[in-house]
């Protein structure tokens, strides 16, 4: 019959073939377009998602070749605010140790799986070039490390790893998992580091259950006082600042912010006002609530694959520093409080930490000097009130380390 004959029929098949192979090609050149044109309308590459992390990374060569002793203090968003590298080289010079320049590598949206990634390009840099870090002080962030911040982070991980790795890594995960191998190369280099997980995630958002908010009243006075104060502190910092260029890791300031040695008097005193609307307890609520719903702040449920992370980094910094420090810092006591389930988490955490690193943690949690009138939200020092008491803390504790032998 005509039907059965045409069926087993190589040559009139092959137009399906070209039609069915024609078809996925647009298909996918479509969903590739949508991607690409989701990034150009949201302004989304490697450079506005890890910007700071990726113009630090990018100052290492630099950093390396640095004629001083090196200090660096890694860790999250929180050494970012807490960490004033320059305020902490200042009192080392006022104890008369004048040959270490320290670094601020403190970065938000991290957690310990990514950092992995980021101390390996640190560990490169350092080995490579024959130097070592004279102190290292690595910051162990609990709500970092928790199942709920490894889960929502996992629509993102390819992209990250395609910003933060390097073709060897790409070639293990080829050999080791081809199909992820695959698509790391196709997010790297078809889709700009943007993967249709992370495009997906985005609009997900929008779907999931909201979180608890806080039944606490707004201040509506102090957040307009917050308002007039913080255009008056972009005023001062543009007549103080007249050459600043604009990064998000600054080489010139070390990874670190601006210090109150440059600021004038009237500015500070701004500061102060400015901090005092911060303490509004309806926006610190709202705080404590959104880091319980995405990091599960209070009961710490700890992801395995985190905690390995973390140690994996701490015995990587071990093997370029001549000493290595891993601390808490400090926490807003006023509104982090933990229940006896957490405490016992993050005990159990921390001492498997030290079986595995050989290495004492540092609690910071409750030094008596830090306040919690010192953050600027539930887990952020402010600048000038709690990163400059923290940073003299530090420079306290471990000049030590620093002085020449």
């Amino acid at each position: 019959m005509p039907s059965s004959t045409s069926s087993s029929n190589p040559e009139a098949r092959r137009p399906i073939y070209g039609k069915t192979l024609l078809a996925i090609i647009l298909g996918m050149s479509a969903a590739l377009g949508l991607v690409k044109a989701f990034a150009y309308i949201n302004d989304a590459s490697s450079e506005t998602i890890l910007g700071r992390v990726l113009e630090a990374k990018a100052a290492l060569p630099q950093i390396v070749k640095e004629p001083q002793e090196l200090a660096m203090v890694f860790g999250s968003s929180m050494v970012r605010a807490g960490f004033s590298p320059r305020e902490f080289d200042q009192h080392l010079n006022d104890q008369g140790i004048q040959n270490i320049k320290s670094f601020n590598f403190g970065f938000g949206g991290l957690n310990p799986f990514f950092q992995d990634f980021l101390a390996r390009r640190i560990k490169e840099a350092f080995v490579e070039n024959d130097r070592r870090l004279k102190l290292a002080v690595i910051e162990f962030n609990p709500f970092q490390t928790t199942i709920t911040r490894h889960q929502g982070a996992l629509p993102i991980e390819d992209s990250f790893i395609t910003m933060l790795g390097t073709e060897k890594e790409f070639r293990k995960i080829l050999m080791d998992d081809p199909t992820r191998g695959v698509r790391l190369y196709n997010i790297k280099y078809l889709r700009d580091s943007i993967s249709a997980e992370m495009v997906t995630s985005y609009f997900a958002q929008s779907f999931q259950e909201p979180r608890n908010r806080t039944e606490l009243q707004r201040n509506e006075e102090m957040d307009k006082k917050r308002n007039e104060l913080g255009e008056l502190l972009n005023a001062a910092f543009d007549k103080e600042y007249p050459n600043y260029v604009n990064s998000q890791w600054s080489y010139e300031w070390q990874g670190g912010g601006t210090i109150a040695a440059e600021r004038s008097p009237e500015t500070l005193a701004i500061f102060e006002d400015y901090y005092a609307t911060d303490l509004d307890p309806a926006k610190l609520d709202d705080d404590r609530l959104n880091r319980i719903h995405t990091a599960d702040i209070l009961e710490m449920n700890f992801s395995d694959e985190l905690l390995e992370a973390f140690i994996r980094i701490v015995n990587e910094f071990k093997t370029f520093s001549d000493h290595v420090e891993v601390v808490l810092l400090p926490r807003n006591t006023d509104w982090i409080i933990y229940p006896e389930s957490g405490k016992k988490r993050l005990q159990s955490a921390i001492s498997r930490i030290e079986t595995a690193t050989n290495i004492k943690i540092k609690d910071h949690q409750n030094l008596p000097m830090m306040k919690p009138h010192m953050f600027n939200d539930t887990t952020h020092l402010n600048r000038y009130q709690g990163a400059t008491t923290y940073t003299q803390y530090l420079a306290q504790q471990y000049h030590h380390f620093l002085i020449d032998e």
